[in-house]
């Protein structure tokens, strides 16, 4: 059955379907908002949220996850999208978007995992819209999306049980994107089993110093061999930057004999258009929210994507201090606090990065196989 939404008064159409559908009929297309703000003072905590719909799987999704205090609070929610494809709220939570790319609000209301938030989320730095990411495998395009990113400051109040946090801009730190288009979904059964990506490291990170915003994403089959780079800077509102990205080279230094690989620090080099090389100083700090807690590779039955029922919602705390359970955590990628340091101004921002064997360097990130 094909439904008319509030979106189809506007003038805002691209393909010949009502809002409620989209161009492609892939089950994998999905339209997702991840924003992650971080306690620059403390720099212990991070606050990772995520908002996402497919359309061709008649499902709506959202999730936030909690670091601080080497615990993780997580809660997942889903419902069914239609007849209601043009709100961006499940269950508890929803998003408010009070003036685009300037003002948005994110408001997670009282439920049983006891996390709650109501944060204004704002920015004065333009967004850094991504080149298109594109990819196939087994003969079938897997990857065609795009995706704007862009910083900003929270205010606002967060809860978990045993913590309470009063956000300022000042110290709360924040950066957040909306994708769009076809990316695979976890595997369901019956399909054909995945094949081994080309690439062997990348890292997704956007960072914010006093003067501007900086977005790098890399896919690395080995070193200095990119699969795909998108990478820009964010001016204040108004302003231009002009000089392109057009390389990155970095060497990054692992905590040793981490249970997951687990950055400490190191540097980036960026090289641009007219041939100017830019350094970045990175330092990580304890702040680091896992993924996975979100859905991201899937969690006891939970897969970003799938259908979920009408409405649903669960929640867990983890004990990010067992070393023992850390990898089970870690494996799908993290937020990790990072402080960035450049020409005497200091920043931060969040780095997610993921080492795979078989890539020539960082071979200390990846953590020995388990003795059985």
């Amino acid at each position: 059955m094909t439904r008319l939404t509030p979106p189809d008064e506007s003038f805002t159409h691209q393909v010949a379907y009502p809002h409620a559908m989209v161009g492609s009929s892939d089950p994998s297309w999905r339209e997702r908002y991840w924003v992650s703000i971080q306690d620059t003072a403390t720099k212990d905590t991070v606050l990772t949220l995520g908002l996402g719909q497919y359309p061709n799987q008649d499902t709506q999704e959202a999730f936030a996850v909690l670091s601080t205090g080497g615990q993780q609070h997580n809660v997942r929610m889903a419902r069914a999208l239609a007849p209601h494809s043009d709100r961006m709220a499940v269950g508890p939570l929803r998003v408010e978007i009070v003036r685009p790319f300037e003002e948005l609000r994110f408001v997670l209301a009282e439920n049983p995992s006891g996390l709650a938030f109501d944060i204004t989320w704002t920015s004065d730095l333009e967004p850094i819209l991504e080149g298109r990411h594109f990819q196939v495998s087994r003969s079938r395009i897997t990857y065609d999306a795009i995706r704007y990113v862009q910083h900003g400051r929270a205010v606002g109040t967060l809860s978990a049980p045993g913590a309470e946090f009063t956000l300022d801009p000042a110290t709360w730190w924040s950066e957040r994107d909306h994708s769009w288009g076809t990316r695979p979904l976890p595997r369901a059964q019956g399909a054909p089993p995945g094949e081994r990506p080309e690439w062997r490291m990348l890292f997704f990170c956007p960072l914010q110093l006093p003067d501007f915003g900086l977005h790098l994403y890399l896919y690395e089959a080995e070193p200095g061999r990119p699969l795909h780079l998108s990478a820009g800077f964010a001016p204040r509102r108004g302003d231009t930057l002009d000089e392109l990205i057009v390389g990155v080279e970095h060497d990054l230094r692992w905590v040793p004999g981490a249970p997951a690989a687990t950055l400490a620090g190191g540097h980036l080099t960026l090289t641009l258009d007219s041939g100017r090389k830019l350094d970045f100083e990175l330092i990580a700090h304890p702040g680091r929210a896992h993924l996975r807690g979100g859905g991201y590779e899937g969690w006891n039955g939970w897969y970003q994507g799938h259908w979920k029922g009408e409405d649903s919602l669960e929640h867990e705390v983890w004990d990010l201090t067992d070393p023992a359970q850390f990898y089970r955590y870690a494996k799908a990628g993290s937020d990790h606090l990072v402080e960035v340091r450049h020409e005497g101004q200091t920043g931060y921002g969040v780095m997610e990065y993921m080492v795979l064997p078989g890539y020539p360097r960082y071979a200390e990130a990846i953590p020995p196989r388990p003795a059985r």
